[in-house]
Order: C-alpha cells, then structure tokens, then sequence
C-alpha cells in the first residue's frame, strides 16, 4: 500500500487458471479411459490415471465432478479374459523409466516353453497395451532380435546404466501392422471364406490393418490377411467352427483341423 492505494504484484509465470469446463462426452471419455485400463489396475499406469481424474476432479464445480464419479450408473466398461499385474508393480515401474530414458533393462523372464526363468539384456522400445494386455518391445540382446514380452512374464527388471539408441529405420505402427496380434514371424497370405450368417459381424470390424473383404454371391465373405504369425489367426479361427472356411494357406487349415478334433478325440 501507498499513499492510500493498494498495489498488487504477480510473481513471474502466473497465470489465472478457470475452473475446467468438462463437456458431457469429454466426462464419459476420462471414465471409459479408466475402465479401459482396469486391468492395470495396482500399477503406476492405474494409480497416474487416478490421480489425475482427482486433479480434474478437483477443478470441476462439484455437481460435474459427482457426475463424473457416477457415470458407472449409466455406462458399463467391461474386459474380458484380465491379466494380473497386482504382483508387476515394480516392473512396470522400472521398464516405464527404461522406455523413456533409453537405458537397458535387464530382465528375468520366464516363457511357457522353458521352465526355468532366463536372463536377458533388452533395449525397451516400447510398452505396448494390446487386447488387456502390456508388452515391452524391444531389441533383446541374447537372441539379438526385436521381442515382444509379455510383462506379467517378466519376473524383475533392472536399469543399467547404459543408454540405447533407436534405430532410425525402426517404425514401430508399420511392423506391428503385419503381426495379427502380438507375434510377428514371416508375413504370409491368408484367405477365409465366413458363412452368410457370420459375414455381417466380419463386415463391422477392422481385424488386422492389411485386411480385404470380398463378398461372395451366396451372402458369405472372403477375408483376406498378410500376418506374420498363423498360430494366433488358428486361435482365433477355432472360435468360428463350422462358420469359417481356411481357403489359403493349406497348413492353416490342417492345424485348425487337428486342433478341433483334438479337442472331440479326448472327450471321447
């Protein structure tokens, strides 16, 4: 104050900050945003989301952000077939910090075809949240190739004090295009015919990025794909039975076949 008047001084960087203004499908996307994640719920992922719906929580005007808490009335956001990560805590911590500081992890890895776990030094490219699940990708050194990890798989993970480069001729959104899910091999050419009852619902869905749809006169459709990995595509076939038809490759087919008899050969 001086002379009578009252001087205000603002510190340097301050800006006036407006209550947050949410519109209804912004509120209904943080909350799907939540549900989306619930598998990874425990880990740093999960507990970073929740903390920050509670910031922008606490900037709404509390009628808007008792909404938001209570949109589970109106909305249902399920998964199926959830992974655990309640146990991955630390993992997930310490590759986070390897992804975007670029130093090499090691980790202690165990996959369903070996018993015993086995160490491996990996320069983290990525995590990957695919159908519920997280994958690190990334250039493994003992097998001196591009892995994909499942991390509940993984049983710790160490930061060296080493740093990686990226390859700059590594694109991770065109290699992923070629796996159908999360494992990548040889691309091939695979053909599908799917009956007249199950063509609309193959019609309504984007299954893999190099997909074709040819409609065949009698009302079914041929679906045509480039993967490099059939294991995953005979998983997801299986479910169809008799709806679907392997055209190409003759492999494919057979080990569908088998799979499915297999499966009425020990019931019997």
């Amino acid at each position: 104050m001086r002379n009578g008047t009252v001087f205000w001084h603002l510190i340097e960087g301050f800006h006036a900050e407006a209550p947050i203004s949410l519109t209804l499908t912004e509120q209904m996307a943080l909350y799907f945003s939540k549900g989306l994640f619930k598998p990874l719920q425990g880990t740093p992922i999960y507990e970073s989301l929740e903390s920050a719906i509670q910031k922008i929580g606490s900037q709404l005007p509390a009628q808007s952000f008792k909404f938001l808490r209570g949109l589970d009335q109106g909305i249902s956001v399920s998964n199926f077939g959830l992974k655990d990560y309640s146990h991955s805590k630390e993992v997930i911590n310490a590759l986070t910090q390897a992804v975007f500081n670029k130093r090499i992890v090691t980790i202690l890895h165990r996959s369903p075809q070996h018993e015993e776990a086995i160490e491996r030094e990996v320069d983290p490219y990525k995590l990957w949240y695919v159908n519920n699940g997280l994958y690190l990708v990334g250039h493994c050194h003992r097998d001196d190739d591009l892995r994909t990890f499942a991390v509940e798989r993984i049983q710790s993970a160490n930061l060296t004090n080493r740093r990686f480069e990226m390859p700059p001729d590594f694109n991770f959104e065109e290699f992923r295009k070629t796996a159908f899910n999360v494992i990548w091999g040889e691309p091939q050419e695979v053909r599908i015919r799917f009956s007249p009852s199950q063509a609309p619902y193959i019609r309504e869905r984007t299954w893999h990025a190099s997909q074709k749809i040819e409609a065949e006169p009698d009302g079914s459709v041929v679906l045509t794909l480039v993967v490099r990995d059939l294991w995953e595509v005979k998983r997801w076939l299986i479910g169809f039975g008799a709806e679907a038809e392997v055209l190409e490759p003759r492999e494919l087919g057979t080990d569908v076949a088998n799979e499915c008899w297999g499966v009425v050969s020990r019931r019997r």
